[in-house]
């Protein structure tokens, strides 16, 4: 009852101060109403129940966009909230009713300066897809050319913009609880507040997309991997136009089995398009879930949806360059000096200690197997506890990079669970490519820098 008090007190107070008064009240309603079944369990009046996660998931839900994104950031940070929590988040739902026809055609003629039949040869009136920031129809152009166009919902960048703001006070809130400034909230709602305007402009998003194709090109992996092209001509902040993949999710065992000779040579595509990316990009697609990665007809890895695009500067990739060598390498020592260049512990850190945490966190992991799934199960927890033992704040790229090395777990446990790239000769070949080219790169930009200077 103490939490529900303070969370309803805290939520009055802003209706009171804060310049958002509709939106606030919508809020504490809709979290009054979801809380509520707790309450009345509470008090011996109700049957239904829940936990306190999820009454905030539902809540979430309810309060549209943005609350549903922070949501699947949640669920994203393993590192900073207990399973129970990240577990109950990974269901946060992010499928809406879709936008009525009209609606859309009126956007795209806004957006296009011209009516969508004029630019079209066809546009599907049934959408692809629906979210609660987008919507995705299939299209046809002129010349015969099949894509996608992404929709952005009307009237969506003001309603995000007001709970962005909602959420920013109650992180600063928050951070007076010691058990929330440890998850720290603030870090987390900043992190979240770049990453959804992001995604909200589809001009940057397509300039993701170019990205990765440049780099997919220059460094001749073009045979394995492909992007869609962007059709800018027809692409502004709010619409997207893309040329249409077509193909099998990664995760659909017997789809990819039929488009590959070897389901291995998958798995091993996929980690060099990743670190490729990485260390010779200075960035990576920040959400590999398998929504977003397939196996196309031709068995080309096809990657889609750029909005989320982690970035590394040549210091954050020298750090991540040690990260890696040293997990290969077994050394434990290495990865301690390669966390604290990412500026995650401060000076005072007890040396001796933290090496051997950081050794207990992450050394497994080197010798882990799908197969072996207790592994990955107690890894998370163990790098919580050792954050929280040492002070420690690891940068949001890097536990990104951990995210998305879970997502490449997921798709080893479906195709062959006996796979590790640590102990693979072929992908250890391919490493060591990759940070040859690295080094070479990291020494060139030196003396560029000093010259700057």
């Amino acid at each position: 009852m103490m939490w529900v008090a303070i969370a309803l007190g805290a939520i009055a107070l802003v209706a009171i101060a804060f310049p958002l008064p509709r939106r606030t009240a919508v809020t504490l309603g809709v979290v009054t109403r979801r809380w509520f079944p707790r309450i009345l369990r509470r008090l011996r009046l109700g049957h239904r129940h829940y936990s306190k996660a999820g009454a905030l998931r539902l809540a979430f839900e309810d309060l549209g966009p943005a609350y549903i994104k922070l949501g699947q950031m949640i669920a994203s940070s393993p590192t900073a909230f207990p399973k129970s929590v990240t577990h109950e988040f990974s269901r946060c739902l992010d499928e809406v009713r879709p936008l009525p026809v009209s609606t859309v055609w009126r956007i795209l003629e806004r957006e296009l300066g011209e009516p969508p039949e004029q630019v079209f040869e066809s546009i599907d009136t049934k959408p692809l897809a629906s979210a609660s920031i987008v919507q995705v129809h299939a299209a046809t152009l002129k010349d015969g050319t099949r894509v996608v166009v992404k929709v952005q919902r009307p009237g969506i960048s003001g309603r995000v913009e007001q709970d962005l703001g909602l959420m920013r006070f109650f992180a600063r809130q928050a951070m007076r609880h010691p058990e929330l400034r440890r998850a720290n909230l603030t870090a987390i709602v900043d992190d979240f507040l770049r990453t959804i305007r992001e995604e909200m402009d589809f001009l940057r998003e397509a300039d993701n997309i170019e990205a990765f194709r440049d780099v997919l090109e220059r460094e001749n992996i073009s045979a394995i991997a492909y992007a869609p092209r962007v059709y800018r001509e027809l692409t502004t902040e709010r619409v997207l136009t893309l040329e249409r993949l077509f193909g099998v999710r990664i995760d659909d065992k017997d789809g990819v089995e039929a488009r590959v000779d070897d389901v291995l040579t998958v798995l091993r595509n996929n980690s060099q398009v990743f670190w490729t990316c990485v260390f010779l990009g200075g960035f990576f697609h920040g959400d590999i879930h398998a929504g977003n990665i397939m196996v196309m007809d031709d068995g080309r890895l096809g990657f889609i949806d750029f909005g989320i695009f982690g970035r590394f500067n040549m210091d954050d990739r020298i750090a991540l360059s040690e990260w890696v060598g040293a997990l290969v390498t077994d050394d434990g020592e290495k990865l301690a000096r390669s966390i604290k260049r990412m500026g995650a512990v401060p000076d005072t850190v007890d040396w001796e200690t933290f090496v051997r945490d950081v050794t207990e966190s992450f050394l497994p992991l080197r010798a882990f197997t799908v197969d072996k799934p207790e592994m990955l199960e107690q890894f998370f927890p163990k790098l919580r506890r050792m954050a929280a033992r040492h002070d420690a704040h690891l940068p949001g790229n890097f536990v990104l990079i951990l995210k998305q090395l879970a997502y490449f777990g997921r798709y080893v446990m479906i195709h062959d669970p006996s796979f590790n790239e640590n102990m693979d000769p072929h992908s250890q070949a391919v490493f060591v490519q990759i940070f040859a080219k690295f080094n070479t790169l990291r020494h060139a930009e030196k003396p560029a820098a000093k010259q700057t200077a």
